[in-house]
């Protein structure tokens, strides 16, 4: 069974904040919930659910002199933990790293975070470079003069960053649309499916038919504006009316029938690919 593996790295405020956080998740890991409770309402952050998912298992807690580490797996599509640095920020975080193993595609990305706000690499180590060794040992190392530089681009290659900071709500809510854009997508699909099924017509042709249908609605799209544009800016009204008229009809064919032949191309080449797969030999008869 495929999962991710979270490793977060938390860095507190100061020595009490961490001490409390350190006490929350120890509690939280044995299943000591009245405890993590009692720790969770003396650090301000008094639910439990915001600092800990359900879903997480094979939870480990590391308790450091100057931070602290959760150790989690997730199913390949549960949310990153953004809810709980959400909390964690407003309750005395200054700062956290989170590498995610994906072991579907065996790829490892990391994102860092500075006062509530997803940062680059670059941003959060100027703000934190004590905290470079620990989440990315093979870069301390690296600076030290001990590390190579193929190493140093590999540690460099697993980081996702921003284009520009972004809060770690806004973040939230954007990963929760997206997820949530991608569910109705997906049923708006096995919807159609069914109603192809239950009229007879196969849901590869209903599926062919909506690709061709969005390819026409964008070259009728780019003929509109293309008309619009030249009436506006340029003389002779009919002129350009006329020609708008033409790639109005003209654009959505050639779109629908550039498309066409790409799925049908698609289908050639599945189809060559299940024929013989050896040599064709051409006997000529004298």
């Amino acid at each position: 069974m495929s999962q991710n593996t979270h490793t977060l790295h938390l860095f507190f405020q100061d020595p009490i904040k961490l001490k409390l956080g350190q006490l929350v998740y120890q509690y939280l890991v044995t299943g000591h919930t009245e405890q993590a409770q009692r720790w969770a309402d003396r650090l301000g952050a008094s639910d439990l659910q915001a600092l800990w998912d359900a879903q997480w298992f094979n939870q480990e807690v590391f308790a450091r002199p100057d931070h602290l580490t959760l150790r989690f797996d997730t199913g390949t599509s549960d949310d990153l933990p953004l809810h709980a640095l959400e909390t964690l920020f407003a309750h005395g975080l200054q700062a956290a790293v989170l590498e995610v193993f994906y072991d579907q595609v065996g790829e490892t990305e990391r994102m860092h975070f500075d006062a509530g706000q997803w940062v680059s690499r670059k941003a959060f180590i100027q703000k934190n470079p004590q905290w470079l060794p620990v989440v990315e040992p093979q870069a301390g190392r690296d600076e030290a003069g001990d590390a190579s530089e193929g190493d140093e681009d590999a540690d460099h290659g697993c980081s996702k960053d921003p284009v520009k900071p972004l809060s770690v709500t806004q973040l939230r809510k954007q990963e929760a649309q997206r997820k949530r854009e991608a569910q109705e997508a997906v049923e708006a699909f096995v919807g159609l499916a069914q109603a192809m099924g239950k009229s007879g017509t196969s849901p590869v042709q209903g599926l062919i038919a909506v690709l061709l249908l969005r390819a026409g609605l964008k070259g009728l799209l780019q003929a509109f504006v293309f008309t619009v544009l030249a009436v506006l800016l340029f003389k002779g009204f009919w002129l350009w009316l006329g020609l708008g008229l033409v790639l109005a009809v003209v654009l959505p064919l050639y779109y629908m029938l550039s498309e066409y032949k790409a799925l049908k191309g698609d289908n050639d080449d599945s189809d060559a690919d299940g024929e013989d797969g050896g040599p064709v030999t051409v006997m000529a008869s004298h």
